[in-house]
């Protein structure tokens, strides 16, 4: 707080710069979610909008969601109370009120509604309970985050605030279901067993029908040693010699390979 011109803080007082939130993992953390206001001291500040089952409540891209929080002064005397919205993001996504924001639809109610950043202000007096609004219109799909300050006399109490915005695609593609291991199969009985039977050893068996020696043909032979080509291929292939055309070039490939056998078992031994 500060004074402003001549004015004391009696008149009026200005709240500094907004400051910064940084990553706030509530999933780690649950020390800004899990208030315990009954043991925070004599002025108790409610918790708004709280988890339900670790998380976040959701809300709808484009719809205004708003939330009590009350302030009780359990004390015997006066205090002051000064409110303000310390950070939010993102920027400037909630907003304060001593009045609960009206329904889209009620003009009335939204020409005399105000809000802000910040509230006047005022003496919280022996019992008194005060209530006000905090709201949010979230514009995107994500986790919206506030930190809201009461500073009470000379104690400042605080209270983190989580929503997590969503559309119609990402709450359909939720799990319905809370996250549960698959049972391990039952284990086998190994205190009994039935004794087997060794598998019968494979014999071994001939072919019944191997194939006949085939000798390369005697013609042949000297034709390819005399440096001739063979008839079955002199002339090409045809559809009259497709067989011998083909059966030729296997012998011609038979000799070749006797010939380079040959060559490599005298290069071998000598």
């Amino acid at each position: 707080m500060s004074t402003t011109g001549n004015k004391s803080d009696d008149e009026y007082s200005e709240i500094g710069d907004k400051g910064e939130i940084s990553f706030v993992d509530f999933q780690q953390d649950k020390s800004v979610w899990n208030y315990k206001p009954q043991e925070e001291g004599p002025i108790i500040v409610s918790v708004p909008f709280p988890f339900k089952d670790g998380k976040p409540q959701s809300v709808l891209v484009g719809e205004t969601v708003a939330d009590s929080i009350t302030l009780t002064n359990n004390t015997s005397e006066a205090v002051d109370l000064w409110t303000k919205i310390f950070a939010s993001t993102p920027q400037d996504s909630f907003s304060l009120s001593l009045m609960k924001p009206p329904a889209p639809d009620d003009e009335k109610g939204q020409r005399a509604f105000l809000e802000g950043f910040e509230l006047e202000d005022r003496m919280l007096q022996p019992g008194e309970k005060l209530t006000v609004w905090l709201s949010c219109k979230p514009m995107g799909i994500g986790v919206y985050t506030s930190v809201v300050h009461f500073d009470v006399g000379c104690d400042r109490i605080e209270r983190v605030v989580n929503i997590l915005s969503e559309d119609k695609i990402s709450q359909s593609l939720a799990s319905k279901k809370p996250y549960s291991r698959t049972t391990r199969k039952k284990q086998f009985n190994v205190d009994s067993y039935v004794a087997g039977s060794r598998p019968a050893r494979v014999t071994e068996r001939s072919f019944k029908n191997r194939l006949p020696r085939y000798d390369i043909p005697k013609n042949i032979r000297e034709q390819i040693e005399s440096k001739q080509i063979p008839n079955a291929i002199n002339g090409g292939l045809t559809r009259g010699n497709y067989a011998s055309y083909f059966k030729t070039l296997l012998i011609m490939e038979e000799i070749q390979l006797e010939v380079i056998t040959f060559m490599l078992f005298i290069f071998e031994n000598q």
